[in-house]
């Protein structure tokens, strides 16, 4: 099982999570980014607003009784407030049921798939990542671990990228905020979609602005 987490969380997995900056890149063009304390900051909060916003829906995803695919697609679809982060929720779920099927095919993975790819609405990353994980027999406390790893590392990733910190800097930063993780898995633990909520409206704001960029490394 560590084998096939440690597979899932390679940065060489074609997800195309490395596309998108979840709104960092336009922080960083507002001026919000100017020290590294105020990335660490930002990151804390990036970590805590996915926390509360998204493991309650990987959380549900793992309840087989009470499990209602189209109102987590609609319930999530809702709580989007930009159609960037729309947008790149929608490519990055398409990247992942195609992923998830190919490393783990069953007959169960490709009736989920063709579930949410014929579904009026968008297979949202999210949804897709704890129903697909929860299909190939993965933990739900492991799924919510590596969930939140690709968070911070995606996070940290784009900041290099941008040249807002370099590379030690940027394994500094990871390892210090692996507890914030540990610790914003821990306050939402149990959680069900229906307590989902976005705490950070200033990430959702910054992010809004990213498609009036002048130049842009990411997509979103």
């Amino acid at each position: 099982m560590l084998f096939d987490l440690l597979t899932l969380s390679d940065s060489n997995l074609p997800a195309g999570g490395y596309a998108f900056s979840n709104g960092l890149e336009a922080a960083s063009h507002m001026g919000l980014l100017s020290s590294s304390e105020h990335l660490s900051a930002y990151l804390s909060t990036a970590i805590y607003n996915a926390a509360h916003g998204e493991l309650p829906f990987i959380q549900s995803c793992y309840n087989n009784e009470s499990l209602n695919l189209d109102d987590l697609l609609m319930t999530y679809d809702a709580m989007l407030t930009t159609q960037t982060m729309a947008q790149a929720s929608a490519v990055q779920g398409r990247n992942l049921i195609r992923i998830m099927n190919t490393l783990y095919p069953s007959d169960e993975m490709n009736q989920l798939r063709q579930t949410l790819i014929k579904n009026a609405l968008p297979a949202h990353h999210t949804i897709v990542y704890g129903t697909t994980f929860h299909v190939a027999g993965l933990a739900l406390l492991q799924t919510k671990q590596l969930f939140m790893y690709q968070v911070l590392r995606d996070q940290v990733s784009s900041a290099v990228r941008l040249g807002i910190i370099g590379p030690m800097e940027a394994a500094q930063l990871q390892k210090q905020h692996h507890q914030t993780c540990e610790a914003a898995i821990h306050q939402t633990t149990d959680q069900p979609y229906t307590q989902a909520t976005r705490n950070a409206p200033q990430i959702d704001i910054t992010q809004s602005f990213h498609q009036y960029l002048y130049s842009r490394l990411f997509q979103s």
